[in-house]
C-alpha cells in the first residue's frame, strides 16, 4: 500500500517513452491523412473512441478486444480476454481522487483510506482480508495491492486462478472498497502507526526536494505540498474526516473496475453487473481538484539545499494541464516533443562524458503532471555541487535547440527506438501481461483516452513516419518552449549566499555565450562483425521433459535452449562467465557495484558509448552484465531478428570491452552520488551489508561503509573480470520463440568462435564463506533522517543444496514474515513493511540465514527486536496451525505455477543445463517438494535454526542517535 510520488520528476528512460508509445501512441501529420483513411475504411468493425465512457474520438480506434461498459448508477468498467499468464486474471479498481482533492483539513485523507480498506468493511471483519486473499493463493504486497497518486486511487489484485472461489472474492473485496468501509475510530488508530511509519521511511531528500520543486513552480497548486510527507496531518486527522471523504469521492461515477485475464467475458459482465448495480453515492459529491496555472513574466528562482541530496537543476516550463482530446493532431504533437526531448537528452549526456564536465548527465522530457499541470524542459544532475557550469549547460543546450533545432541523424535515432518499440508491441501482443494491460485501461480511463490494439498504433506509426522531420520536431519545440522557462529549481548539499542575485548572474554571462548549431553524426559500422572460425559442434541431447536441447562447442562453451510459446517474438537470454564476484579480490569491495552501473555505458575498444547508442538504436539488445557469485551474468530480453546481433554484442563484450577513460571520469562523480544515496538511506546501507556481515565482512558480498564506492576504479574492474571475459567458462541459455538451428549457427559464429574458455567450477573452490561466530550487536549509522532507521535479526541457517530443506526453510520464512506483520505492524503498530526471508547459498557450503528486518524509529527498535525474537521462540516450540501454513504455501505453490509458463524464470535455469544439472532436478520437483512439506517439518525447522541465541541483530541507526 503505497503512496505513489517519490518526490522527483517521473522518470522515463529513452526506451522506456518507447514501451510507452507501443501503447498510446496515436498521432499522425496532416500529410499522412490519406494513408490513415485508408487504414481507417479496412477496419469496417472498429469503433472510434469509447462510447461507453462518453470518450469521442473519430480517429482513434479502440482496441476491439475489449468490452468497455458503463452501469446505471455511473461506474464504469472495462472487460478483455488475455492468456498470460495461462488461468489467471489481473483486477483493477481506480477511483478518480487523489491527494490534490484533499483540502488543508482533509490532508493524507486519500492514502489513509487506501489503507482504511484492508482494514474492515461490512462484510469483511478488519484483519481478514489480507488472509483470506493469502489462502486463494495472492502474496501480500505482489499480487494484493494499493496506490494512492495525485490524481487516482487505484486497488489491484493478481489473481493466480479464474475459478469461482477466487472470482467470487475478488468481486466481493471490490464491491466492499466501493462502498462498505467501515472505517470505525478503532481501526483508524490503530493503523495511524503504520502510516506514519510509511511516511517516515519515504520522507528522503529526493521527495523533500521534489516537493520543493513543485511548490516553486506552481505556486497556485496543490501539487508541491501533497507529495509532500506530512506525519503530522496523519497524527491528527479524524476517523470522521476520513468517513467524510470517503462518502464524497467514492462514489460509483468516479470509479472503474477493470478485469484481464482467462475468463469468460459474458459470465463476467454479469457478475459486475449485479454486484455492483446497486452502488450508491452517500450525500454530496465531492469536488474534482482544478488547479491553477499561470505561467509567470519572468522565471520564478527557487533553492534547495540538503547534506544528503544531490546536486539537480530543474529547468522547465509549465504550462495548464489540458484534457485529451483523442485526436489525430494532439497526438502528432505529443510525439513530436518526445522526440525533442530525446535528441536534447542525447546531447547532454554526450557532454557529460567529457573530463572536465560539470554534471553527470540529464534528462529532457515533455510530461502531464497529475492533471494538475504539464512541464516541458530539462533536469541536469550536477558534479561536485558545481550548479553554475551546469545551469550554463542546461540554458545553452534549451537555447541551442530553440535556434537551431536538430539534426537529421538525431532524428533518425529517436525514431528508429519508436519503430522497434511498436513492432515488438505488434508482434508480441498475444504476449502481454494481464497484469500490464489492465493497467493500461484503468489510466485510460483516469485519463479519458482510447486505448488502441498494438497492432492499430503500428499503422498509424507507419502512415505518420514520413513526416517526422527535423523542421516538425524543432517546429514542435519552439511551440513547447515558447522561449525559455518558467521556473529555475537547483538543489545543493550547502545553501547558496544571495541566491537570487548569483543565479541570475550566473543566466545572464551564459546567455551572452553565441552558439554554433548541431552537427550531423555519422555512425560507423559494428567493428566485431567476425570472431574467427565457427566453432564446431561436439555434443548435442535433448532433455525431452523439459523441452531443453544442450548443445557444447569444440571450444568448451555451451549453449541450452528452450523453444516456448509463452511470449511471441521474445527470446530471454542468461548468459553465465566464469567465477563471478567469488574471485574479486578481498581488498576492493563494491567493484560488483561499479560493474552494474558502468558496463552498460562503457562500450567497447573501437566505439564509445556515443556511437554504440547509435549502432544499437532500434534494436532490442543487452549491453551490461553484473557479477553474481557463481558467475558474472549478461541477461535481458531481445528478439529472433536481433539474436544474431545480440550475440556479436555478448562476444565482443567477452574480447573488447574498452574500459574507456571518459566511463572512469563518469564515475567519479557517479561514485560520489551513490554513496551519498547510500549512507543517507537505512535501507540501501542495510542491503549494503545485507550479506557483508553474517560472511564474517567478506567485501564480495558487500560493504558497510559507502564510501567504498569512491575508492574502486574501472581499472580494478579490468583486473577483477578481464580474466574471467577472456578465457573463464561460458554457458548461455536462450528461452523463447527462436529458430534452434539458427541460433546453433550465430552462437557458432560468435562464441563459439572464441578461444578455449575453462570448465565451470564452484566458487567453493575459490575461498569458502562461513557464517560469522561473533553474534554481538552490529550497529551502522545513516547519514539521513532521525526518524528513520532499521532493525533486522538474521540466524544461521545452511546452503541450497538440498531441495527439500531449503524448501522448507522458505516455508518457515514466509510464516514468519506473516507473523511480523501481524504482531510488529498490525498489533504494535510499530512498522510500515516488516520481512522475512530465507537465503541460502548455491555456491558456498553452509553459508544461509533467515533474515526478519524492520524499518523502525530508533525508539522502537527494541520493541521490534523483542516481538521479533518472541515469534522465533514460538514458532521453536510448534505453535504452527495449518491456517499459517496455508497462507505461506499457497503464494508459492501459485507462483510456481505461474513460472512455468514464464520465459524469464526459465532462462536462468537453462543457462545452467549442463554445469549444474541438478537444478533441472529441483524444477522438475518444486511443485511436489513444496507440497510434501508439514508442519512437522517446518517446526523441526525453526528449532534447529531459530536458537534464542543465534540471532545476529543488526541496527541501522542515524548519526546522532544513540544506542
Amino acid at each position: 500500500m503505497t503512496s505513489n510520488f517519490s518526490g522527483a520528476r517521473l522518470r522515463v528512460s529513452t526506451m522506456a517513452m518507447a514501451a510507452a508509445l507501443a501503447v498510446s501512441l496515436t498521432a499522425s501529420p496532416a500529410a499522412a491523412q490519406e494513408t490513415i483513411a485508408a487504414t481507417q475504411q479496412t477496419q469496417t468493425d472498429a469503433v472510434y473512441g469509447v462510447p461507453a465512457w462518453n470518450i469521442d474520438s473519430t480517429e482513434l480506434p479502440a482496441d476491439p478486444a475489449i468490452v468497455f461498459g458503463r452501469l446505471d448508477n455511473g461506474m464504469r468498467y472495462a472487460l478483455r480476454p488475455n492468456g498470460t499468464p495461462q488461468g489467471g486474471a489481473s483486477v483493477r479498481f481506480s477511483f478518480d481522487v487523489g491527494n490534490l482533492e484533499e483540502s488543508a483539513a482533509e490532508r493524507t485523507a486519500a492514502h489513509y483510506i487506501e489503507h482504511m480498506a484492508f482494514n474492515g468493511s461490512t462484510n469483511i471483519p478488519e484483519g481478514e482480508l489480507v488472509a483470506m486473499l493469502e489462502r486463494l493463493g495472492l502474496a501480500f504486497g505482489a499480487d494484493t495491492n494499493a496506490e494512492t497518486w495525485p490524481d487516482r486511487t487505484t486497488y489491484k489484485l493478481d489473481l493466480p486462478k479464474t475459478d469461482d472461489a477466487t472470482i467470487n472474492a475478488a468481486m466481493m473485496i471490490m464491491r466492499e472498497v466501493a462502498g462498505e468501509l467501515t472505517i470505525s475510530d478503532a481501526a483508524v488508530e490503530r493503523e495511524r502507526g503504520i502510516i506514519i511509519s510509511e511516511a517516515q521511511v519515504r520522507n528522503d531528500p529526493r521527495l523533500r526536494r521534489g516537493s520543493d520543486w513543485f511548490t516553486l513552480a506552481l505556486p497556485e497548486s496543490r501539487l508541491g505540498q501533497r507529495i509532500g510527507s506530512d506525519a503530522e496531518a496523519t497524527a491528527t486527522i479524524s476517523a470522521e474526516t476520513l468517513r467524510d471523504f470517503y462518502r464524497a469521492y467514492y462514489r460509483p461515477q468516479n470509479a472503474t473496475l477493470v478485469v484481464v485475464g482467462d475468463f469468460d467475458v459474458a459470465a463476467m459482465e454479469q457478475r459486475i453487473r449485479d454486484g455492483f448495480s446497486d452502488w450508491r453515492g452517500t450525500g454530496e459529491p465531492g469536488a474534482d481538484y482544478v488547479g491553477a496555472v499561470n505561467p509567470p513574466a519572468k522565471p520564478l528562482l527557487g533553492h534547495f539545499a540538503d547534506p544528503a541530496v544531490p546536486g539537480v537543476i530543474e529547468y522547465h516550463r509549465m504550462s495548464p494541464f489540458t484534457p485529451a482530446t483523442n485526436t489525430l493532431a494532439e497526438q502528432r504533437e505529443e510525439l513530436l516533443k518526445a522526440i525533442a526531448g530525446l535528441a536534447i537528452t542525447n546531447r547532454v549526456n554526450t557532454l557529460a562524458k567529457q573530463p572536465d564536465a560539470a554534471m553527470l548527465g540529464g534528462q529532457a522530457s515533455a510530461q502531464k503532471l497529475f492533471q494538475a499541470a504539464q512541464s516541458f524542459g530539462l533536469l541536469v544532475v550536477t558534479k561536485d555541487d558545481d550548479w553554475r557550469s551546469a545551469l550554463s549547460l542546461a540554458e545553452q543546450e534549451m537555447r541551442r535547440a530553440d535556434e537551431f533545432g536538430f539534426t537529421q541523424s538525431e532524428i533518425e535515432e529517436a525514431m528508429a527506438l519508436f519503430d522497434s518499440a511498436l513492432r515488438n508491441a505488434a508482434a508480441q501482443a498475444e504476449g502481454r501481461p494481464s497484469s500490464a494491460i489492465a493497467d493500461e485501461i484503468a489510466l485510460s480511463s483516469i485519463m479519458d483516452t482510447v486505448v488502441m490494439a498494438p497492432q492499430d498504433t503500428l499503422q498509424l506509426w507507419e502512415a505518420l513516419k514520413p513526416a517526422m522531420t527535423a523542421d516538425a520536431v524543432h517546429t514542435a519545440f519552439k511551440a513547447a518552449w515558447q522561449g525559455g522557462p518558467t521556473a529555475i529549481h537547483i538543489a545543493t548539499k550547502t545553501p547558496i549566499d544571495n541566491f537570487d542575485a548569483e543565479v541570475a548572474s550566473a543566466l545572464d554571462a551564459s546567455q551572452a555565450i553565441a552558439l554554433t548549431a548541431p552537427v550531423e553524426a555519422v555512425t560507423a559500422d559494428f567493428a566485431y562483425d567476425s570472431f574467427g572460425v565457427p566453432g564446431t559442434v561436439v555434443s548435442d541431447t535433448r532433455i525431452d521433459d523439459l523441452g531443453i536441447r544442450a548443445v557444447r562447442f569444440a571450444n568448451g562453451v555451451q549453449l541450452n535452449m528452450k523453444v516456448t510459446d509463452f511470449k511471441p517474438d521474445s527470446v530471454s537470454l542468461t548468459m553465465e562467465i566464469g567465477q563471478g564476484a567469488s574471485a574479486f579480490p578481498q581488498d576492493k569491495p563494491a567493484l560488483a557495484n561499479l560493474m552494474q552501473t558502468l558496463l552498460p555505458a562503457d562500450g567497447f575498444a573501437a566505439h564509445d558509448s556515443d556511437e554504440m547508442r547509435r549502432i544499437i538504436a532500434g534494436r532490442n539488445v543487452v549491453m551490461g552484465m553484473r557479477a553474481a557469485q557463481d558467475a558474472l551474468i549478461a541477461s535481458g530480453t531481445t528478439t529472433p531478428q536481433d539474436l544474431e546481433f545480440q550475440l556479436k554484442l555478448l562476444a565482443a563484450r567477452l574480447t573488447a570491452t574498452g574500459y574507456r577513460p571518459e566511463t572512469q571520469s563518469q564515475w567519479e562523480g557517479l561514485s560520489q552520488l551513490l554513496a551519498t544515496n547510500t549512507a543517507n538511506n537505512p535501507i540501501q546501507l542495510f542491503i549494503s551489508a545485507l550479506n557483508y556481515i553474517p560472511a564474517g565482512n567478506d567485501t564480495r558480498f558487500g560493504f558497510d561503509d559507502p564510501a567504498a564506492l569512491t575508492r574502486v576504479s574501472l581499472a580494478d574492474l579490468k583486473a577483477a573480470i578481464e580474466p574471467q571475459l577472456a578465457s573463464g567458462s561460458v554457458e548461455l541459455g536462450l528461452v523463447g520463440a527462436f529458430d534452434e538451428d539458427a541460433a546453433i549457427a550465430a552462437v557458432a559464429a560468435t562464441l563459439g568462435a572464441l578461444t578455449d574458455r575453462a570448465a565451470p567450477a564452484r566458487p567453493q573452490t575459490v575461498q569458502p564463506v562461513t557464517f560469522t561466530d561473533d553474534l554481538s550487536r552490529r550497529t551502522l549509522f545513516h547519514a539521513g533522517a532521525a526518524d528513520q532507521g532499521l532493525v533486522a535479526l538474521q540466524w544461521k541457517t545452511d546452503d541450497g543444496s538440498d531441495a527439500r530443506s531449503d524448501a522448507t526453510r522458505e516455508l518457515l520464512a514466509a510464516i514468519f514474515g506473516l507473523r511480523m506483520t501481524d504482531v510488529v505492524r498490525e498489533e504494535l503498530g510499530a512498522t510500515y513493511t516488516p520481512e522475512a526471508f530465507s537465503y541460502s547459498s548455491y555456491d558456498y557450503d553452509g553459508f544461509g540465514h533467515i533474515t526478519v528486518l524492520a524499518p523502525s524509529t530508533p525508539d522502537k527498535m527494541d520493541v521490534v527486536t523483542m516481538a521479533a525474537r518472541q515469534i522465533a521462540a514460538e514458532l521453536a516450540s510448534g505453535t504452527i496451525s495449518e491456517d499459517a501454513l496455508l497462507r505461506a504455501r499457497q503464494p508459492i505453490a501459485e507462483r510456481l505455477t505461474r513460472a512455468e509458463r514464464d520465459n524469464d524464470s526459465w532462462s536462468s535455469v537453462v543457462a545452467t543445463a549442463q554445469a549444474e544439472p541438478d537444478r533441472l532436478e529441483r524444477r522438475r520437483n518444486a511443485a511436489d517438494v513444496l507440497a510434501s512439506i508439514t508442519i512437522a517439518d517446518i517446526s523441526a525447522a525453526a528449532r534447529e535454526y531459530l536458537k534464542p541465541d543465534g540471532a545476529l541483530e543488526i541496527r541501522v541507526m542515524p548519526k546522532d542517535g544513540s544506542e
